[in-house]
């Protein structure tokens, strides 16, 4: 199974991309920070994706915008065993 997000906001620089995942990182900081946020958020996703055996990728362009697909396996769900009682 495979979600996209895909947004028009300001982008992200390819040199930015690597910390992205990073816990508490934040692209833009000091007293002009214009988004808020602690940092926490794509680091969530990626390890509950991650710990349901899925990937997280990002592709973006500057001024332009950003898509995040997370991709999961799709596995077949069973019902548990009738224990006749």
């Amino acid at each position: 199974m495979c979600l996209e997000v895909q947004d028009t906001g300001i982008g992200i620089s390819q040199a930015d991309l690597g910390r992205l995942f990073r816990r508490f990182e934040q692209l833009e900081t000091g007293p002009a920070k214009r988004f808020q946020g602690t940092g926490l958020g794509l680091v969530l996703v990626k390890k509950l994706v991650e710990h349901q055996g899925g990937t997280v990728n990002v592709k973006s362009i500057p001024g332009v915008g950003s898509t995040f697909s997370v991709q999961l396996p799709r596995r077949s769900c069973q019902p548990p065993p009738h224990n006749g009682g």
